[in-house]
């Protein structure tokens, strides 16, 4: 070795000594012969493991880098050096770094070979490819459509909201491809944006882009903010298209003359129409399907509702014609013995009529409630024995009472429902069965309240339960509809469960319907908690009502046969009484000036004015004037209103004629 060499050896080892750069001498098998300190630090190894033998590159190489590094020897065998390529490297503790390496081969079949540590720019690299993924995860949910464009205004990257609306790919719309998506009108009006732009400033103009899902063009308004280097030097433009269709329509609206405007229109909707032609040929057909079969339905409720009411109104109108007839036959031939039978026979049939249309105003929820506070656990137990009676010896009947409370409440109407109840119940255990009536107490929660429609808060349920052959979903979802009936035309008008259904929404609750076919089905009655203790009610007796003491009553109804079997019934009584047919006849009587102490009048009659502006006529003049209102029709909140006035009382076509001498007798004493 000559000087020159030995000069030369010195200055390599002095080099070697490097802490930023690994080098590493390694023969054709793959193992380390030599390594400087500093590919050692990065490896994590001594030298004494380096002389030993034990460290290769296939040890310090991952699994998944095994194939690229032995493409790399391969090619150092072949062509004596490789190209500079990056991996990652293992280091003694599991770890690994990144490493960009080259290496040559020495002419004794050994390869030198160089490695710079890079891990800090690989995970800076990293982070930033996340960062940019946030980006533009972040990008790809705002609804504007972002893109960036190079600084000759070439587009370099859209985002997949402007692929999703125009159906151009980022590739597609680079440079200036991205205009086959605007408007051919528009053309000019972007290129005249991007010139009378600035680096200094954003670019912004409209223009119409094409929809790739409707083929339709809608205003975007183009914002494009400059992006600068550290010196100002003009790098990109970072862009937005934000929709502002329905802003230019309605600018353009305000700026249109109205003929422009209805063009406008007309244009719009030639093409809403073109697009909906279809549908609206399927909408037609549905429609004129969905008209037949409500006409049907409504043929059918009227069939159920014509058949049930006729059969039972011919029913009562038999009981009361034959009560009558017998009763004049008898009274004829001077035989007046047990006509009060016949008469109660009549009366029961003419109480069945009545509550027959107290059930077609309850379905309808107009019925006039009397309302009080009643316990409902007292009025089930005095109709107990009335139920066992109506349902007959095959059904036991049990009742159970869990709550205390009260309700408040029309207690007929309650009594009514719970008996339509208990027939229906009959009715579904032909062979017998159990039928239980129970009271319970509830605290109804928001989200249970509003199941039922009613508001949360404490609440009494009277259920009635059958173990009958219960009724499927069908059945279930139209049991509360009115005149709807799974019975035979002519048994029944359909309008039980709607009376139910009515009266408990009209006294504030709800009514829930519970059946399976063979389980047997439960109506349950939601009432409100009332919070004030409920009177107690007693047994009325009857009383012969007091005479009159010669009062003047003065009778209006335009029904000839009514008001003379009022006025009959009162003069038996002992009162004057006059008649009037309609409000002007009642007029005449009250200019004569006579004494009237009471008067009675139908809400309708014919003429100019009704029985609510007749009373108000004659109380301008008497102010305490006494009034009872008669009425055949379902009393309106107006009218119950007006009747719950001092000296002023409102009594529903038909009633017996004791309950009007009663009413009579208690509006004349009451004192003002």
């Amino acid at each position: 070795m000559n000087l020159t060499s030995s000069i030369s050896n010195q200055r390599l080892a002095k080099a070697l000594e490097i802490q930023a750069i690994g080098v590493i001498y390694l023969d054709m098998t793959g193992r380390l012969v030599d390594a400087n300190d500093a590919f050692l630090a990065a490896t994590q190894y001594s030298r004494a493991e380096l002389e030993s033998g034990e460290l290769s590159w296939q040890r310090l190489t991952p699994a998944e880098w095994v194939a690229a590094s032995e493409h790399a020897l391969a090619e150092l065998r072949t062509y004596g050096e490789t190209t500079p390529y990056e991996k990652e490297y293992i280091r003694r503790d599991g770890s690994r770094w990144w490493a960009l390496f080259a290496a040559k081969m020495l002419d004794d079949d050994i390869a030198f070979e160089f490695t710079i540590d890079i891990t800090d720019r690989k995970l800076a690299e990293q982070a930033l490819e996340r960062s940019e993924q946030r980006l533009r995860s972040l990008i790809n949910t705002i609804p504007q459509l972002v893109w960036r464009a190079a600084h000759t205004n070439n587009w370099v990257w859209a985002s997949d909201q402007w692929t999703v609306h125009t159906g151009l790919s980022t590739k597609q719309s680079k440079g200036k491809g991205w205009m086959a998506a605007v408007h051919p009108q528009d053309h000019a009006r972007v290129r005249a944006g991007w010139q009378n732009s600035s680096s200094a400033q954003p670019a912004e103009f409209e223009c119409r882009i094409r929809s790739a899902e409707t083929g339709a063009y809608r205003w975007f308004q183009a914002c494009a903010t400059p992006v600068h280097s550290a010196t100002g030097e003009l790098l990109e433009w970072v862009g937005t298209l934000t929709d502002i269709d329905d802003q230019v329509c309605a600018r353009e609206a305000l700026t249109q003359s109205r003929d422009q405007l209805e063009a406008r229109v007309a244009q719009r909707t030639a093409e809403l129409q073109a697009a909906l032609d279809k549908l609206s040929i399927e909408a037609r057909e549905r429609k004129q399907a969905e008209e037949k079969l409500v006409q049907s339905e409504k043929l059918k409720a009227i069939g159920q509702l014509t058949g049930g009411i006729a059969h039972d109104f011919n029913n009562l109108l038999a009981g009361i014609s034959a009560s009558l007839e017998v009763m004049q036959q008898r009274m004829e031939s001077g035989q007046t013995e047990n006509l009060q039978r016949y008469s109660n026979m009549a009366l029961t049939s003419v109480n069945r009529a009545a509550a027959l249309t107290h059930r077609l105003l309850a379905f309808s929820r107009q019925q006039s409630l009397a309302p009080k506070s009643i316990s409902p656990q007292q009025v089930v137990s005095e109709l107990e024995d009335l139920i066992r009676r109506t349902v007959g010896p095959n059904i036991r009947v049990n009742c159970h009472f869990a709550a205390r409370g009260s309700v408040v409440c029309d207690p007929q109407q309650l009594e009514n429902a719970i008996l339509n109840l208990a027939i229906n119940a009959r009715d579904a255990m032909p062979d017998g069965g159990a039928l239980t009536i129970e009271t319970r107490q509830f605290t109804l929660d928001q989200p249970h309240a509003d199941e039922l429609s009613l508001k949360a808060g404490e609440y009494i349920c009277i259920a009635v339960t059958d173990t009958g052959v219960g009724m499927d979903g069908s059945v279930v979802a139209r049991a509360f509809d009115p005149f709807y009936t799974t019975k035979n035309i002519g048994d029944g008008t359909g309008l039980g469960l709607s009376m139910v259904y009515g009266f408990t929404q009209q006294s504030g609750g709800s009514t829930l319907l519970q059946s399976e076919p063979g389980l047997g089905t439960t109506v349950s009655m939601f009432f409100p908690c009332d919070n004030h203790r409920p009177r107690e009610t007693r047994k009325q007796t009857h009383h012969e009502l007091p005479k009159a003491n010669g009062e003047s009553i003065l009778v209006v109804d335009d029904e000839m046969l009514v008001r003379v079997l009022i006025s009959e019934g009162l003069r038996e009584l002992g009162y004057r009484v006059s008649e009037a047919e309609d409000s002007e006849s009642a007029c005449r009587v009250l200019e004569q000036e006579e004494p009237i102490d009471l008067l009675i009048t139908d809400i309708g009659l014919p003429g100019a004015s009704n029985g609510r502006a007749l009373a108000e006529t004659f109380r301008a003049q008497r102010p305490d004037l006494k009034v009872l209102f008669i009425t055949g029709f379902a009393a309106d909140p107006q009218l119950e209103q007006a009747a719950s006035m001092r000296g002023t009382a409102l009594m529903t076509k038909p009633f017996p004629m004791s309950e009007l001498g009663g009413r009579v007798r208690s509006l004349i004493s009451e004192i003002d």
